[in-house]
């Protein structure tokens, strides 16, 4: 009797640690929900006309960018700006193709290359945006997936490179020229993409004894830890983003999460097998993600600071909302800071502007 009650105990201890245990351990790591609903939602482009507007699109040439951009171009986008590593010319012909056979107006396709392994690359794109009047979307979608560790030529690993460092360059070399156009009611707006990869790295993201955060996160070996290189990326980069959001005036900052897909970017997966049953839990076709972009992309001035998912508004990782979120965010604010102002000196100019509000 009395061990029939120890074990009845220790059961109903299980089951309640499960309960309790469980939830919160998806909560922090795999957000199981967060991604059944985006596999099953089907978003839409929210803005019915671009018309007179600009839109610039980064990593262009990729599932999510080249989809995006052609969504601009169907609901009549007045200039788009074609940004990749490679020449999107043939990206750009399609659109003028497809728009030219359904008998709609084609826009000004403009389409510029850009390194994003170098800061100067990130340069050499400020300099063209000067020569627009307006930029009314900025959709910053490019990103790499490194399997295997390599450093930039600026010295960072690959990942931390292109996903953060460079993008949130770009970013803050775009503001001075992020303008609305006079046929758009709202304010401009800067778009990063976030991903579900945050999560679980999450555990791999904690704040060093000593030393730079961000080199910490820029160190990594072949295999698991390299494996994490995307997600702990995108959490640099969502910690940036919020800091800028809370600095930034006249400009809606947002977030998008296009969800997961299968495409050329993660197709390797395909071969692993955590990940295959990720991506198997939880992608759909790319062009839903897309729609998700531009309508982060399209977002008023209210959602400015938000991460969005489809038509909803998602909250912060829980790790990002602790106290130690909140003082690596500004880690990450801070060393992101003197890296640039070492080695692109004009970028202070930026960092002025916003110390303004």
């Amino acid at each position: 009797m009395a061990n029939a009650l120890l074990i009845g105990a220790i059961v109903a201890a299980v089951i309640g640690l499960l309960n309790i245990g469980l939830p919160l351990f998806l909560a922090e790591y795999f957000p199981v929900q967060l991604l059944w609903k985006q596999r099953n939602g089907k978003p839409t482009v929210r803005t019915a006309s671009y018309a007179g507007r600009t839109a610039l699109v980064t990593g262009a040439n990729g599932a999510y960018g080249s989809r995006a951009a052609t969504m601009f171009a169907q609901h009549g986008v007045s200039t788009l700006v074609l940004v990749d590593v490679f020449d999107c010319g043939k990206v750009k012909e399609k659109i003028e193709t497809d728009l030219k056979a359904a008998g709609k107006a084609v826009p000004t396709i403009l389409v510029w290359q850009i390194d994003m392994m170098t800061f100067e690359g990130c340069r050499k794109l400020a300099e063209h945006a000067k020569t627009l009047k307006s930029i009314d979307h900025a959709l910053l979608t490019a990103g790499i997936l490194a399997f295997n560790r390599r450093d930039s030529p600026e010295g960072w690993e690959t990942s931390i490179q292109v996903n953060f460092l460079s993008t949130a360059l770009i970013a803050l070399l775009l503001i001075p020229h992020l303008k609305a156009s006079p046929s758009n009611p709202n304010p401009p707006v800067l778009t990063f993409v976030t991903s579900f990869g945050i999560y679980p790295s999450s555990f791999t993201m904690g704040l060093p004894k000593s030393g730079s955060y961000l080199r910490r996160l820029s160190t990594s070996r072949d295999g698991m830890e390299q494996g994490h290189q995307y997600g702990r990326s995108k959490g640099a980069l969502l910690y940036f983003a919020r800091e800028l959001a809370t600095r930034v005036d006249g400009v809606t900052v947002t977030n998008a999460d296009p969800g997961s897909a299968w495409t050329p970017l993660t197709n390797p997966n395909q071969s692993k097998l955590i990940p295959r049953l990720i991506m198997n839990i939880s992608a759909r076709d790319p062009i839903y993600g897309a729609a998700t972009l531009v309508n982060g992309a399209s977002a008023p001035a209210s959602a400015n600071g938000a991460i969005i998912h489809d038509f909803d508004e998602a909250g912060y990782p829980p790790f990002m909302n602790r106290t130690s979120g909140r003082v690596a965010q500004k880690r990450v604010w801070e060393e992101a800071r003197a890296e640039f102002e070492a080695k692109v000196p004009e970028v202070s100019a930026v960092y002025a502007l916003l110390e303004k509000k």
